[in-house]
């Protein structure tokens, strides 16, 4: 049986928000974009979290990077410290950029879970990648890696494997505007940090300036395109079992999430606003449930923050003739 319109949690009375309340408001995306400036702040305002050279007092190296000599002395921590920390003013804002385009798509998208486990796990696994490649390879233990870039690739990669065909506007040179795929763009940064981070441990031919942590962004992309596949974006979730078992068995299994968005939405704007029936609409709660109804079971499915701004105004006038109403049968 449907919902009764006045039975739904957002029709109810509410009662004034608390500082607690209005904490748990902010989404994920919020609060990894606000830890990054706050950290900014520290280092390079107040000029704080930094190693000091010992006769001139000068900055060279912030705190919280992680290394294999790092983690060999206890520090853990510095797995998920270094996405926060950034090396130069260049440094963060590009890392804040990426962060606030492919970020903002990731939230509306996958959700507040979603998003923090990807920027997460994306930076471990580019850590671990980079640290790798050096350990092993070149025989570096010691050099501290910093930067939230392995965790914004991550989401990148995650949010193009969702919405492949998205048009966005690429600046070659920060100059020349070009229109590509989000694929496309996604695919290309992965091959640039492949072939630069291959050409840097095979021919050493990179000079200084481009010697940056190109197998971290690697390991970063390679999580969050895992990440979506395994919900069931971009074809077959990825599980064990969908490596043998016939594509027809696959839609049961695929988590609820990725089942509910079988077909992407064209923008990050999400979804376009319901459209109200042919018919004409005889009475106050025929316009509820027909307009407003599928609002709020979009807001079930992906959250408020998938409302456009006309939504909004909708379910804002739904909400003050509901209280009308109640108003009027208690006078």
């Amino acid at each position: 049986m449907p919902m009764s319109l006045y039975d739904r949690d957002y029709m109810r009375e509410v009662p004034p928000r608390s500082v607690a309340g209005m904490a748990r408001e902010f989404t994920a995306f919020q609060v990894i974009l606000g830890i990054n400036i706050a950290v900014f702040v520290m280092q390079f305002v107040f000029e704080t979290g930094w190693a000091r050279h010992p006769l001139t007092g000068e900055m060279y190296m912030p705190l919280g990077g992680v290394s294999v000599h790092e983690l060999m002395r206890g520090n853990i921590w510095t797995l998920f410290t270094y996405m926060f920390v950034h090396g130069s003013v260049i440094h963060f804002a590009l890392n804040m950029m990426l962060l606030w385009f492919a970020g903002r798509g990731v939230q509306q998208l996958f959700g507040s879970r979603h998003f923090t486990l990807i920027y997460l796990f994306s930076g471990v696994i580019g850590a671990a990648a980079e640290m790798a490649v050096n350990g092993f390879v070149l025989g570096d233990m010691t050099t501290p890696l910093i930067g939230a870039s392995a965790s914004v690739f991550g989401l990148l990669m995650a949010l193009a494997v969702v919405m492949p065909d998205e048009k966005i506007t690429a600046f070659i040179y920060f100059i020349i505007p070009v229109q590509l795929r989000l694929w496309t763009l996604a695919k290309g940064l992965f091959i640039i940090q492949l072939v630069f981070g291959l050409a840097g441990i095979l021919f050493n031919v990179l000079p200084e300036g481009l010697k940056i942590a190109y197998f971290a962004h690697l390991g970063g992309a390679a999580l969050g395109w895992f990440y979506a596949r395994s919900l069931g974006y971009g074809g077959r979730p990825l599980t064990y079992a969908s490596q043998w078992q016939p594509a027809k068995y696959q839609q049961q299994r695929k988590p609820a999430m990725a089942r509910t968005r079988v077909r992407p939405a064209t923008n990050l704007e999400m979804d376009t606003p319901p459209q109200a029936s042919p018919r004409p609409l005889d009475s106050m709660e025929a316009w509820m449930e027909e307009v407003v109804n599928p609002l709020l079971d979009k807001i079930n499915l992906h959250g408020k923050d998938s409302l456009t701004a006309d939504e909004k105004l909708t379910l804002e006038r739904a909400s003050r003739e509901v209280e009308r109403r109640r108003k009027a049968k208690g006078g």
